[in-house]
């Protein structure tokens, strides 16, 4: 599931119920949907295949319950249900304050009428004196010709421009209060994540020959040159990668790096198994799990095919979460306090923080893995 800073109700919708999920599951394609509903799909489809993008699989696949993608729908039914409590309410006042306009209207209808009665009954009057003789009209005329007194109407008005300033306000109100209620959602689960910061220092075993390490082994820089550096089985010899010296078989761990304004990069994690040697293919096919910046085409994921992003905002410092037992790595935007994109796998062997760096115009910037919560690091060399 990608996500950018706005969260939509078709993200958190099943493309078989076309309701926000329940208990939902990853396939290997990297779709989601309902547990019953996918269950139920496949039984009665003569293929297993994927119902979006249609890819088959030659045995029922296995499927991981996307526990990410549960939270989200669960508390995206909490806003819906509060945003049809606000409908409701918002129903009840509209019909309230048309009952006070119509009340207010018929009674300044009733006293008109009555204005209009006595204007018809004294034009009456008039014309039958004006009948009558002179000297009668003219001892009558006095008290005939005194204006009524009525009422001005030139600036009466039912006021139906109050009830839809109340609409306006009583909409605007909850917008700001689903707004609130989203933020709060994003901001929980990068705030959950957190709390499962890990130490992260490099390899420098691993580092391919173009990066230079910092002495506490937690900032590499594309050198712009080639080093002279001993062989080694694990390091990479081609491309510019270096890999995290902490690896993980179990548990949850997040920590922060902070890509500044590199312009063509890739972090995530990889099998530790990965090939070092010769021309690599990041992708989730080959191991790598990664979010990526590639210069003059924007922002994408490892996945085969790789997937474009579309980001509001351009993260200078991102967050990586792994949990283990659910397969699932996350990046974040830790200054937006955004969600990017979680991938959803089934790890077999150790995984380890990777580190993919190209030599561009912007050679000598540092990349830094920060401590959690930490302002920025990053120096040009």
């Amino acid at each position: 599931m990608a996500a950018t800073g706005n969260l939509s109700e078709e993200q958190v919708h099943c493309s078989i119920c076309l309701d926000v999920f329940t208990n939902p599951v990853s396939i290997p394609c990297g779709h989601n949907f309902c547990q019953n509903c996918i269950l139920g799909y496949w039984k009665t489809s003569p293929l297993y295949q994927c119902p979006m993008c249609k890819k088959s699989f030659y045995k029922r696949p296995d499927i991981s319950v996307n526990t990410v993608l549960r939270e989200i729908a669960e508390q995206f039914k909490q806003i819906r249900d509060v945003r049809s409590w606000s409908q409701a309410e918002l129903v009840v006042a509209i019909e309230e304050k048309q009952r006070q306009t119509e009340r207010r209207a018929q009674g300044l209808i009733s006293e008109l009428e009555q204005e209009i009665s006595e204007l018809k009954r004294r034009n009456a009057d008039l014309e039958n004196v004006a009948r009558t003789d002179h000297i009668h009209f003219l001892q009558s005329f006095p008290a005939l010709c005194t204006p009524p007194s009525v009422k001005d109407w030139s600036e009466t008005s039912v006021p139906t421009d109050t009830c839809v300033g109340m609409i306006r306000r009583t909409v605007c109100h909850l917008e700001a209060t689903l707004t609130e209620m989203i933020d709060k959602l994003l901001e929980n689960e990068i705030t959950k994540a957190q709390k499962y910061s890990v130490d992260v220092t490099l390899d420098p075993d691993t580092a391919n020959p173009w990066l230079q390490l910092s002495q506490d082994r937690r900032q590499v820089r594309h050198l712009g040159a080639w080093q002279d550096l001993p062989d080694h089985p694990d390091r990479f010899d081609t491309v510019v990668i270096v890999l995290g010296r902490e690896g993980f078989t179990s548990g949850r761990h997040y920590w922060e790096v902070q890509v500044g304004d590199k312009d063509d990069w890739y972090i995530g994690v990889a099998r530790s198994s990965v090939n070092r040697k010769g021309r690599i293919s990041v992708s989730t096919t080959q191991g790598y799990w990664a979010l990526a910046l590639k210069k003059g085409q924007g922002y994408r994921v490892s996945t085969a095919p790789a997937l474009q992003l579309s980001l509001e905002s351009k993260p200078k410092r991102v967050g990586v979460y792994v949990d283990y037992e659910e397969g699932q790595v996350s990046f974040y935007d830790v200054k937006a306090r955004t969600h990017i994109y979680t991938f959803e796998a089934s790890f077999t062997e150790r995984i380890r923080p990777f580190f993919y760096l190209y030599c561009c115009d912007k050679a000598s910037e540092t990349m830094v893995i920060s401590p959690v919560g930490e302002k920025s690091l990053i120096k040009q060399s």
